[in-house]
């Protein structure tokens, strides 16, 4: 009995192998691809490889950090947060932010990164001349307590958040993660004063197999805060989730764009793409 017990253990066992080797080896981020769609959001190829540690690209069966994210500027400005009819309506950023989560779940199929790990927030910061498309991020820590040892200013701001809070040894609901910070990590690469431009922020977020409009996270509750008070200390107008989104032609927006590109959460030049 005791062999035939043996041969069927090394069965399940084997079983068991073959249904998690598929899941460690998903995905293939051997190289960085170029985006495919208009708005040029692609993963975040530096983040992936380089943080909270550096791992080679030929690794496939660990835990990565996943991100997503896109750089517009215009040819002239798409808005400030006090106008009543800026020059890309709020409508029209919903639906910029829409469009950006399809570009974020193509890009994802096409590094073979399974479903469960895509990020599930998709954000849109509008200022200037210039828009961010962000994603939150999806993986292991916290970016914006941890990068730099959290000397950068959203950490800064996520610290004046939480001291502000009734309870000061509570920090941000999703580790800083969300939408909302990562754009303006990718911000602050390259400018100042965020609460000074007039911005204007809104964020999908996943819910089951569909995408919603959402307030920042801690809106309405009182056990815990988020990027409800992480806008506010930045100055940004969030973007109402009751306004319908409306349709737009990229090439006629603003101009039109001049430039599109990544901006690197963890340095580096910028990605810069071709324009259609």
């Amino acid at each position: 009995m005791l062999p035939g017990f043996v041969q069927n253990a090394g069965l399940l066992v084997l079983g068991a192998l073959s249904t998690f080797i598929p899941t460690l080896g998903a995905y293939d981020v051997s190289a960085p691809l170029d985006p495919q769609g208009p708005l040029k959001v692609t993963l975040d190829y530096g983040l992936a490889m380089s943080w909270p540690q550096e791992r080679a690209p030929e690794i496939n069966n660990i835990r990565r950090n996943w991100q997503f994210s896109s750089h517009l500027v215009f040819a002239s400005r798409v808005g400030d947060s006090d106008e009543e009819s800026p020059p890309i309506s709020d409508g029209q950023l919903w639906q910029i932010a829409r469009d950006a989560v399809g570009e974020m779940q193509a890009g994802r199929k096409r590094y073979g990164i399974l479903v469960e790990a895509e990020p599930g927030a998709m954000g849109i910061l509008a200022w200037g001349n210039e828009i961010i498309l962000a994603s939150s991020m999806k993986g292991a820590g916290s970016f914006s307590y941890d990068f730099q040892g959290g000397n950068t200013e959203v950490a800064r701001s996520l610290q004046q958040c939480q001291m502000a809070w009734r309870d000061t040894t509570q920090r941000h609901k999703n580790r800083g993660n969300c939408a909302e910070a990562m754009a303006a990590h990718l911000y602050y690469k390259d400018n100042n004063n965020l609460q000074d431009r007039k911005a204007r922020v809104g964020t999908w977020v996943k819910s089951g197999v569909l995408w919603d409009k959402i307030d920042p996270c801690g809106t309405g509750h009182t056990d815990y805060w988020g990027c409800n008070l992480f806008t506010q200390n930045q100055g940004l107008r969030v973007l109402d989730k009751q306004t319908p989104s409306e349709p737009y032609t990229l090439a006629d927006l603003a101009g039109g764009p001049i430039l599109a590109e990544q901006i690197q959460l963890c340095g580096g030049e910028p990605r810069a793409f071709d324009l259609p």
